[in-house]
């Protein structure tokens, strides 16, 4: 039936005729009516007068956010790269060209280190009361210049110890500020139920950086030398620089830090949030143990295929299957959380990851073997690490107010990573007194009783976090939970 006549007939049955007999040829001469339908507040003729529009199919926009976001997530990912260039090219370049000992690459290496632990706190509360692109792009810029300093002092002849130092320890507070200031910015660019999905591409993108860095670095240095292998992560940061002078979110101005207020309820504010909330603290006393426990598997790994199973430069493939499980693992995230929740997605995560590793001390016979099973143990661990790095983030996120972004996210991080020297060193003495395949079974068991904070009711029970932007709204006090058994 033409549109028209369908028109029609409705104008008639709004108007309580019968409309004319099927197969007649209507006087339809005049400009159509407007069509009526029958609703809840008639008008005169005892029908609710509707506009008629024909219906298009309209191309899907992507949203100012999330165009924001993949800008923020294509400038990491290349920064991320480049820095696996420089993690092995400054090293390189202080044995190769300047002959270090050991000790001053074990210094090279705490410096770097170093400002994980010490600056997380003050550098949170810094960037909550500052514009938080407008830090990230300074920060790389300022890493551009650090990085090129280095093949310029060579080219001049002036490089020593001293300036690889405190390109390390500078470099390593950079580092700090910019992850901070990132996870930061990350809620304010996507909506709350996308924020999963951000996060699985973030990780993923440092999963594939992982992987690839280590083998891109080792091309550099042997084409270009140590020294000039580091222009590749100048070039890197400026590319990130570009990426997040893109972005066209503008934070809002905030009141500057009181001068005569009270600095250490500010400056711990974050970590109030992290311990007073029952799942985020269970979540991060795991991740804290969980990490010491892959240190002592990163520190027994290479001993136990190089030098016991006599690998050699197969080990690499093991590293890039592992890589290659961490970023399935962070992709993965995202529909395992839909179906579980975010209590229970990260406890199947951790439960996948912990076990998984054991599969690396039980590989025995040929080399074949040993390569194959190792690299199934280390991918299916890192896949569970990976989608755990998630869910963890997530939460973090939601469960922050917008005001105490940066804080919590650096009061996690503290957290988290306050047990990765401790893990380094102990996995070390094992490696030394029981040996590298015991080690490998011994870390893999304190991941397992390290599960016991995510077994907790507070985590098992964490179905749904509502963002903290919407319940500030509603006047909601604290981090949002449905506690529910998920469907399915």
């Amino acid at each position: 039936m033409p549109h028209a006549t369908v028109r029609k007939v409705m104008d008639r049955l709004c108007q309580g005729g019968t409309g004319p007999p099927i197969g007649s040829s209507p006087d339809w001469s005049g400009p159509p009516p407007e069509p009526k339908l029958h609703g809840d507040r008639p008008d005169e003729g005892g029908c609710v007068t509707v506009r008629h529009t024909r219906l298009r199919p309209e191309r899907r926009r992507t949203p100012t956010g999330e165009r924001d976001f993949r800008r923020l997530w294509a400038g990491d990912a290349v920064s991320q790269l480049g820095s696996q260039i420089t993690l092995f090219a400054l090293p390189y370049t202080a044995v190769s060209v300047l002959h270090a000992p050991g000790g001053q690459l074990g210094l090279l290496q705490a410096l770097y280190t170093l400002p994980f632990l010490l600056v997380p706190l003050p550098v949170g509360l810094w960037l909550d009361h500052r514009p938080l692109r407008g830090v990230l792009i300074a920060v790389h810029l300022c890493c551009a210049l650090l990085v090129l300093s280095v093949p310029l002092a060579s080219a001049a002849g002036t490089l020593g110890l001293a300036q690889l130092h405190l390109v390390a320890a500078l470099g390593g507070a950079a580092t700090v500020t910019a992850e901070i200031a990132m996870f930061a910015l990350l809620p304010r660019l996507v909506a709350a139920d996308r924020l999963a999905w951000a996060n699985s591409r973030l990780n993923a993108g440092l999963a594939v950086a992982v992987t690839a860095g280590p083998g891109l670095a080792v091309w550099l240095t042997t084409l270009l030398g140590a020294p000039n292998a580091l222009l590749a992560d100048c070039l890197t940061y400026l590319f990130c620089a570009g990426a997040l002078g893109r972005i066209t979110h503008r934070q809002p101005s905030r009141p500057v830090r009181r001068a005569g207020g009270r600095l250490r309820p500010e400056l711990t504010a974050g970590l109030r949030v992290v311990l007073g909330y029952a799942p985020l603290r269970r979540i991060a006393v795991h991740a804290a143990l969980f990490n010491a426990c892959a240190q002592a598997v990163n520190v027994a790994l290479v001993v136990h295929l190089v030098r016991d199973q006599h690998l050699g430069g197969l080990y690499g493939v093991v590293l890039v299957c592992g890589g290659l499980g961490g970023t399935a693992g962070a992709l993965l995230a995202p529909p395992l959380i839909r179906r579980l929740g975010h209590g229970r997605a990260a406890l199947a995560a951790a439960t996948v990851a912990a076990p998984a590793f054991w599969l690396v001390p039980a590989a025995d016979g040929t080399r074949a073997t040993v390569l194959a099973v190792s690299s199934a143990g280390l991918c299916a661990g890192s896949a569970g690490a990976g989608a755990l790095g998630v869910v963890s983030t997530t939460v973090r996120h939601l469960a922050s107010p917008p005001a105490l972004h940066a804080r919590v996210s650096a009061a996690f991080r503290l957290v988290s990573f306050a047990l990765v020297p401790v893990g380094a060193l102990a996995g070390g003495l094992l490696v030394d007194g029981l040996g590298a395949r015991a080690t490998l079974w011994a870390a893999p068991a304190a991941m397992m009783i390290a599960l016991l904070p995510l077994l907790t009711r507070p985590v098992r029970a964490l179905h749904h976090v509502e963002r903290q932007d919407r319940r500030a709204q509603h006047g909601l006090p604290g981090p949002g939970v449905t506690a529910s058994r998920p469907p399915g």
